[in-house]
């Protein structure tokens, strides 16, 4: 398998530092979380820094908003709710 791309590893970090934080950190957090990005030989200019700001308040709310696991349909049930609207419409 080939490397990842880098809004996939980025997305990833900014993730994996959420849930570790339990959606909570302080300024030292935010500089070692800068850090751990700019191991990945990224240009960490002003713009990329508010922007990651932003996406790690983002997974906040996600964090404390969503369910902690995610339950996905199965084919099934997805095909026959899909065959429930269809004779709905009939």
């Amino acid at each position: 398998m080939g490397a990842k791309h880098s809004l996939e590893e980025i997305f990833n970090q900014a993730a994996k530092f959420v849930i570790k934080q339990r959606g909570e950190w302080e300024h030292s957090d935010w500089e070692n979380f800068l850090e751990k990005i700019s191991e990945f030989q990224i240009d960490l200019n002003d713009e990329l820094v508010v922007k990651l700001g932003a996406l790690l308040e983002l997974g906040k709310y996600f964090y404390y908003n969503l369910p902690e696991t995610l339950n996905k349909k199965s084919k099934k049930a997805k095909k026959k709710k899909a065959e429930e609207t269809v004779e709905d419409i009939e």
